[in-house]
């Protein structure tokens, strides 16, 4: 490979902060909230134009969010079901939401209430360190190259990108380095949803489950039209047999990467707070590894194709759905699993199935194993009973060798299987919440390592996410 040398330069330091955040996604947004609320000075920096990465970008426009998680997470919905004269909060653990209103929603929250730093548009691409110690960090953005300085830094990017830039060992994937099989999510609009819940109560056998899937996700056509009238989440899944049955009787309009796309997942389909849209989670992205921009260019057109397919076969086949159109597709694609930093302690999936309590918990969570195929079919799916939880330390949320980084969100210290419990996005809100209270506690008090947190201070501050 060819290398071409950069001279020195100086780049200039445009500011100081107590905290910086680098993504602003669902776990940048609760460590940029709680951080600031604190007291303490602090700054997001977030590639895209949003806040919310999945919530908004990545059009994951439902919330799975615990019984156990009644923190930020809890006030962010309420303050959506308020904005939008709805009562979506009472539908959980799944509640749906609008990414258009969330993203204003954030906006306030975080830059005119909380009152932290925002910068769109910027990426790490760059981190001074010494001795274990981030610092400053290198961004791009417009401007061209700035440099930040910061006493603690939080890596919210989902990829840990932060943490790789300043050489944090991590973990990728299963033992082939294949994560779960990432989504791209997408809408359709100008539904005649009822038209199609009266086909499905006439014609049962073509709708029977085929495919394992959460018992909560298997509504019948009279329990969704109950829900959606009551602003309730609606969850319409597999259609497998009804697949099967159209392609059995028009053979010639189906190639096999079609029949291919149909049968990943089926399809699996859920209301919005818009009427008559719903939104689409059938795609599946093969072998992904997550690290590679060849293979994000990739993925992501492979998902706008297999978003096409599927969309063709609803708009032709389903009843109700003769005049829908595709809305729009996920800016971002929605990725399980990528990078996996090391932190002194790794979270398993030995702690999820035996309910392992922490001394030094920070949030609780009652999600169980779901691994999505890397060959994209099937999903392991290991629920556990709604009345039970599990811990997470704080130690899973501090980088291993590093006295002042975080990692909140998928990108946390986990095993492979250990992260398919604990990634769903009021989830991530929460880990970003202690990150964030984290940060500010030891900014505030003088702290100079993550290790020196009294952490029964910030289990007062996270009590209503343990």
């Amino acid at each position: 490979m060819e290398y071409i040398t950069v001279h020195e330069r100086e780049i200039p330091v445009i500011a100081e902060f107590d905290v910086v955040v680098c993504g602003g996604g669902c776990a940048g947004v609760g460590a940029a909230i709680s951080a600031a609320r604190q007291g303490a000075k602090t700054l997001v920096i977030e590639r895209l134009f949003s806040l919310g990465g999945m919530m908004t970008g990545g059009l994951m426009s439902k919330i799975a969010i615990s019984p156990t998680n009644n923190s930020l997470a809890v006030e962010i919905l309420n303050r959506l079901d308020t904005y939008q004269h709805t009562h979506f909060l009472e539908s959980r653990p799944e509640v749906p939401i609008d990414p258009e209103n969330m993203k204003l929603l954030l906006d306030a929250m975080v830059s005119e209430e909380a009152n932290a730093e925002v910068l769109f548009g910027t990426i790490v691409s760059d981190v001074v360190l010494q001795d274990g110690k981030i610092n400053a960090i290198i961004i791009e953005n417009i401007e061209g190259s700035q440099a930040v300085k910061a006493k603690y830094f939080i890596d919210c990017s989902g990829d840990g990108q932060l943490a790789f830039k300043a050489g944090a060992a991590y973990e990728r994937g299963n033992e082939l380095g294949y994560g779960s099989s990432p989504t791209l999510m997408f809408r359709v609009a100008n539904c005649n949803i009822d038209a199609l819940i009266e086909y499905m109560e006439n014609n049962p056998e073509d709708f029977k489950i085929s495919y394992h899937t959460y018992s909560n996700h298997k509504l019948n056509p009279a329990q969704n039209r109950k829900n959606i009238q009551n602003n309730r989440y609606a969850h319409f899944a597999d259609f497998i047999r009804f697949i099967d049955k159209k392609i059995k009787e028009n053979p010639e309009k189906f190639s096999a990467y079609d029949s291919k796309i149909l049968h990943q997942r089926g399809l699996i389909f859920l209301n919005q707070p818009n009427p008559n849209h719903v939104l689409v989670n059938s795609t599946r992205i093969q072998n992904f590894k997550g690290d590679d921009a060849k293979e994000l260019t990739n993925s992501l057109m492979e998902g706008r194709r297999q978003a096409e397919v599927l969309f063709s076969f609803m708009k032709t086949y389903l009843p109700g759905f003769e005049d829908s159109y595709l809305f729009d597709t996920g800016s971002m694609l929605g990725i399980r699993e990528s990078r996996r930093i090391i932190g002194d302690y790794i979270f398993t999936q030995e702690d999820v199935e035996s309910l392992k309590k922490f001394d030094d918990v920070i949030v609780s969570n009652h999600g169980g194993v779901e691994i999505h195929s890397t060959k994209g079919t099937g999903t392991d799916i290991r629920e556990l009973d709604p009345d039970e939880f599990y811990h997470v330390p704080y130690r899973s949320i501090i980088a291993r060798d590093f006295s002042n980084l975080f990692m909140a969100g998928r990108c946390f210290s986990a095993t492979h299987a250990g992260l398919s419990a604990a990634r769903n996005i009021a989830y991530c809100i929460a880990l970003g919440e202690a990150a964030g209270a984290a940060g500010a506690y030891l900014s505030n008090n003088g702290k100079d390592n993550v290790r020196d947190i009294d952490i029964q201070w910030l289990q007062e501050i996270m009590k209503n996410a343990i």
